[in-house]
C-alpha cells in the first residue's frame, strides 16, 4: 500500500511539473507574415485547467493545433496537412484574412508536438509555410525573427 501511495505522488509530481512546463512553454506562436502576400502557417500545443462546474472531461486538457491563414489576396487549393496526424483539410479558395485549421484535444497534459505544413497553387514566401511546436521548450523560427542581435 505504501507503495502505491509513493507512485501516486510522484505521477502527480510529474504531471505538475510538465502541465507548469507547458504553461511556461506557451507563448507567440510565430512572426508576422513574410511579405503583403502571404500564406502563413501558425501553431501551438498548450495544456489548460478547467474551472469549477466544468464537466471531468475539461479538467486538464491538451491541445495542439495548426492555422493556415490568407493574407492579401485568395489562395487556391490551399491544402494544411499534419505530418502523422489528422485528416488533412483543403480548401479550393481560401479567400484573404480566412483560415483553415487542425486541432485535436486530449484529455490530461502530456509532453507532445505538432508539426505539418501548407501548401497552394499560388507562389508566396516559403519560410512560413513549414511548421512543428511542441509543449516541452520554446524556439523562435530565425527566418522570421526580426532583426536578432548578432552574438
Amino acid at each position: 500500500m505504501k507503495q502505491k501511495l509513493i507512485r501516486a505522488a510522484v505521477a502527480a509530481a510529474a504531471a505538475v511539473g510538465i502541465a507548469a512546463g507547458s504553461a511556461v512553454a506557451v507563448a507567440p506562436v510565430q512572426a508576422a507574415p513574410a511579405g503583403p502576400v502571404d500564406l502563413e502557417l501558425t501553431g501551438g500545443v498548450y495544456c489548460s485547467f478547467g474551472k469549477p462546474g466544468d464537466p471531468w472531461v475539461n479538467s486538464w486538457y491538451m491541445v495542439r493545433w495548426m492555422e493556415v491563414r490568407a493574407h492579401g489576396a485568395d489562395f487556391p487549393n490551399v491544402t494544411l496537412h499534419e505530418f502523422n496526424g489528422a485528416p488533412e483539410q483543403f480548401a479550393p479558395v481560401l479567400k484573404k484574412d480566412k483560415t483553415l485549421r487542425i486541432e485535436s484535444k486530449w484529455f490530461g497534459c502530456f509532453p507532445s508536438s505538432i508539426s505539418g505544413y501548407a501548401i497552394s497553387s499560388n507562389i508566396d514566401p516559403l519560410q512560413n509555410n513549414i511548421g512543428f511546436w511542441a509543449n516541452v521548450e520554446r524556439r523562435d523560427n530565425p527566418l522570421t525573427v526580426p532583426s536578432a542581435p548578432a552574438e
